[in-house]
């Protein structure tokens, strides 16, 4: 978990980043997803030959690759099958941030009619998420 505290001078400063983050996420968003059609269409022709070997009566169980250790997971030579359920569920924690920003985003949108105030903004970010915000005015 990562806390961060950043300070904007101006509502529309605040929006604009909380906009770039939302922005970052969406591409990275559709980097991982071009990379799961890809390992999905690799998993697929793996079950293929698979399937094919088992027919031929060759069946070879796989090797342990696998290490689990207090918080991490560490996998030599990953299946494609290994890396696919790992980046779905990166993916899916991706756009469950998304989802979270977009909504922060669109409440702190009223903050807008604040205009051209003088106001100091403290922002305190959890894990990349607003989750509390300062007004000060100056």
């Amino acid at each position: 978990m990562s806390v961060v505290v950043k300070e904007y001078s101006s509502v529309a400063e605040l929006l604009k980043s909380i906009d770039d983050a939302i922005s970052d996420l969406r591409k990275t968003l559709g980097e991982y997803l071009r990379k799961i059609e890809e390992l999905r269409v690799k998993v697929e022709q793996e079950t293929k030959l698979k399937a094919l070997l088992g027919k031929l009566g060759l069946t070879t169980a796989p090797p342990p690759n696998e290490l689990s250790l207090r918080n991490v997971r560490v996998v030599v030579n990953p299946t494609a099958e290994q890396e696919l359920g790992s980046l779905e569920a990166a993916l899916e924690g991706l756009n469950t941030r998304l989802t979270q920003l977009t909504s922060i985003r669109k409440d702190l949108d009223i903050l807008s009619s604040l205009g051209d105030a003088s106001v100091k903004i403290a922002v305190i970010y959890v894990d990349g998420i607003p989750k509390s915000v300062f007004i000060r005015i100056v």
